[in-house]
């Protein structure tokens, strides 16, 4: 996908990107954009038109209707053209030079190594929110909520939009969070993401890891008013020097959400676990939460080490 995504974009002119673009803007009130209105929108000849649609159809950047419709050959913006559309925004503001490799590919985004527009190493990464069940994501999200029809390029629009903003709130009040640089549609450009997933890492000093991924949930709490609502063992990173990053935030939600008290003891209950398991670590779930809410200054003392026949 990353040869795709530059190979792709290396090839695209301006008529591509205008195509691309009324495209993306026609979507909203066609189930497939007819071609006529795209030659309409574009402003460019009709066989200039029809050339280029044939050459991004070519590339999998936009795919044709399963059948033709009364008005004529339609057409709707694949994500490779999604994602066209976004790095084009990104590299004209000078906020990435370059895309490399991937580095991990999930259920809902796609992150890769990039270069910013000084050189600097920085990732990109692309909500893809069509790889989930739309009825699990509709009841899922809190965004997403209470619209009749939503497509996938505006659901993953919206993801990347709100992580975006919970990245800049929790990076300025000092969680350990992925620095973010700036976002176009569904990418998000941050700093480098380093680290082992928690269910993986080795740990010399297990104990004190919890305790930093605790401190920073409740910063996260207090500080940024914000619940990640998704904390699991694979988006807490551990570092090399035994520092925490923790990432995907798309989920998170607000202190004051009907569902924020249920998210935030799911999140402290999946760290409890994950420590009992890996290594073999007891603490409480209501010190736990108390401590991130607020109501007790320190865990200190609260934690111990199961004996081998308590083991779970």
């Amino acid at each position: 996908m990353a040869l795709q995504i530059a190979e792709r974009f290396r090839s695209l002119v301006r008529g591509d990107f205008r195509i691309l673009a009324v495209t993306e803007l026609l979507m909203k009130h066609h189930e497939y954009v007819p071609v006529e209105e795209i030659i309409r929108f574009s402003r460019l000849r009709d066989d200039e038109v029809r050339y280029r649609l044939r050459g991004l159809s070519r590339d999998r950047l936009i795919v044709s209707a399963p059948k033709t419709l009364p008005t004529g050959r339609g057409y709707l913006l694949t994500m490779l053209g999604y994602d066209a559309l976004a790095l084009r925004v990104l590299v004209d503001r000078g906020k990435v030079e370059a895309v490399g490799k991937p580095l991990g590919v999930g259920k809902e985004s796609d992150i890769y190594e990039a270069l910013d527009g000084r050189g600097g190493r920085c990732v990109v990464k692309f909500h893809r929110l069509g790889r989930t069940s739309f009825r699990q994501t509709m009841k899922k999200r809190g965004y997403a909520a209470g619209r009749t029809h939503i497509s996938w390029l505006y659901q993953s629009r919206l993801s990347a939009e709100r992580e975006y903003s919970a990245l800049k709130t929790l990076h300025k009040v000092g969680v350990s969070v992925p620095r973010p640089i700036a976002y176009n549609r569904h990418a998000i450009v941050m700093g480098v993401i380093e680290g082992t997933e928690l269910k993986f890492a080795e740990m010399e000093d297990p104990e004190s890891i919890m305790l930093e991924i605790f401190r920073n949930v409740r910063v996260a709490y207090l500080r940024a008013g914000l619940v990640h609502s998704d904390l699991s063992e694979y988006n807490i990173l551990v570092k090399a020097d035994g520092k925490v990053l923790i990432i995907d935030w798309p989920q998170s939600v607000s202190v004051d959400h009907p569902n924020a008290g249920e998210n935030l003891r799911r999140d402290v209950c999946n760290i409890i676990d994950c420590f009992e398991r890996k290594a073999r670590i007891s603490l409480g779930e209501d010190a736990a939460l108390e401590y991130v809410t607020g109501k007790r200054r320190t865990l200190a003392g609260q934690s111990s080490i199961l004996r081998p026949h308590l083991r779970p």
